[in-house]
């Protein structure tokens, strides 16, 4: 390739990718950890994901107590329960008010362990957020 085939591949090359940057949405959102020290969870902003209502998150709680005495320990009650979609599995995510931060979370469950978990996702129909202008 000569220096002139180079410079327009190049130069091709940079437009491409300052388009993607501007224009392209998040590929990934971030929720911080409540642990001190500990990573963020990060999920393709296209994930799957829904919000449970009060009374699902009190039952999937309920049952995450049952079957894990660790979380038990915890002795408080989610702020929010998030059903979601990585890497092709169904997960819970339990997340808390992280004071000015918002939330952050604190769990992360493998839904398929827990026999409810169809009923929920017929329910909420888990879908991508709708993209932000």
């Amino acid at each position: 390739m000569g220096t002139r085939q180079r410079c327009i591949a190049w130069v091709a090359g940079l437009a491409g990718w300052a388009a993607g940057a501007v224009a392209a949405p998040a590929a990934e959102m971030e929720l911080p950890s409540c642990v001190s020290g500990s990573p963020a969870l990060r999920l393709p902003a296209a994930a799957e994901r829904a919000v449970l209502d009060a009374g699902d998150r009190r039952r999937m709680h309920a049952a995450a107590e049952a079957r894990y005495p660790l979380y038990q320990r915890g002795a408080l009650v989610p702020t929010q329960v998030l059903l979601l979609r990585r890497q092709g599995q169904w997960l819970y995510v339990t997340l808390w008010r992280g004071g000015d931060a918002g939330l952050c979370f604190s769990a992360v469950f493998a839904a398929e362990r827990f026999d409810f978990t169809p009923e929920l996702v017929a329910k909420y129909r888990p879908r991508a957020a709708d993209p932000v202008d």
